[in-house]
């Protein structure tokens, strides 16, 4: 009998995201077998604390799965510590998981389709995780792959799964190191293969101190080190935060206009070992070479990147006097 993966869900302050979140994972025949873990941060500002605890007493409804916890701490950890406090619960009890953030909404077979994948590649050291969503949703894919999967240096966060020795082996990287791969050529032909945005948003790190958390550390480790995440050419989880009322994203047509329910039609679904052939980048590339990130490297290469970045935080600043 297949032991199922713990499924983890943070979520902030929207409570109608998060429903259909669960509604969803409530759909797949799985659900019943799984340990839901869902982290809701404190608030970091007071005009969202009706708004989480809003939040709160509806977890506490919650039912159709094996088990529900919540995480509620007392106090804001932010999105990278309230991370890294409900992984370290979880891997004290298991040896895999399941993540989505509160505005992904899956398909009926996407646990099936993440519980295979973690058994089916549980022993393959090049791959670190298996995405749930493909970015070949918003492209004409040829029907004979429908069923397939494919590979990609590039993480997805929108509702993946992976292992605890795969995902702890993945150190802190420091802001010298990431400055010596940004000036390595073939570490950035790497990451450039994968989306031309990718090398502006690290040299944006860069600009302001930050060290690399979460998917900025996951894509890192990724590249570096030439692993991969299996990808479905059939999506089995799309994002319904790209509305603009997200704490980190704007208003994204191009996921506005996406008809979600063409996530129940269930697709079938087959993996297959590992092999450079079934490389695929072009999704990632296509969708993250947008006229910003061109802009961004284009101002990267007459040397004004960094005084771009100094005059949007002068911008921001200003606003918020407004």
């Amino acid at each position: 009998m297949m032991k199922y993966a713990p499924i983890f869900v943070m979520v902030y302050d929207r409570l109608d995201s998060l429903k259909r979140c669960i509604e969803s994972l409530q759909n797949c025949e799985e659900s019943s077998e799984s340990i839901l873990y869902i982290s809701s941060d404190a608030a970091y500002r007071s005009q969202d604390v009706e708004k989480i605890e809003s939040v709160r007493k509806y977890i506490q409804t919650i039912s159709g799965f094996k088990k529900v916890i919540p995480i509620t701490p007392k106090e804001n950890l932010g999105l990278n510590k309230a991370y890294h406090f409900a992984i370290d619960l979880i891997f004290k009890e298991h040896e895999t998981y399941i993540f989505l953030e509160d505005d992904i909404i899956v398909a009926p077979d996407f646990l099936k389709f993440m519980n295979e994948g973690l058994e089916f590649y549980k022993n393959d050291a090049k791959i670190i995780s298996i995405s749930g969503f493909s970015h070949s949703v918003f492209f004409d894919v040829d029907s004979s792959l429908q069923s397939d999967v494919y590979y990609t240096n590039r993480w997805c966060p929108w509702g993946f799964a992976s292992w605890k020795d795969k995902m702890t082996r993945m150190s802190t990287l420091s802001l010298e190191q990431l400055k010596q791969d940004l000036n390595t050529k073939s570490f950035v032909n790497k990451l450039d293969e994968i989306g031309i945005d990718l090398y502006t948003a690290f040299q944006r790190k860069l600009y302001k101190k930050e060290p690399l958390v979460l998917d900025y550390n996951f894509v890192h480790h990724m590249v570096k080190n030439d692993l991969y995440t299996v990808t479905p050419y059939k999506t089995k989880t799309f994002n319904i935060g790209n509305d603009g009322y997200g704490t980190r994203t704007k208003k994204n047509e191009k996921f506005t206009k996406f008809d979600t329910t063409a996530l129940n039609q269930i697709n079938p679904f087959q993996f297959s070992e590992f092999s450079k052939d079934k490389i695929n980048n072009t999704f990632n590339f296509l969708c993250n070479n947008t006229r910003t990130s061109k802009l961004k490297r284009l101002l990267n290469s007459i040397g004004l990147l960094q005084f771009g970045y100094y005059l949007h935080e002068i911008k921001k600043k200003w606003r918020k006097r407004k």
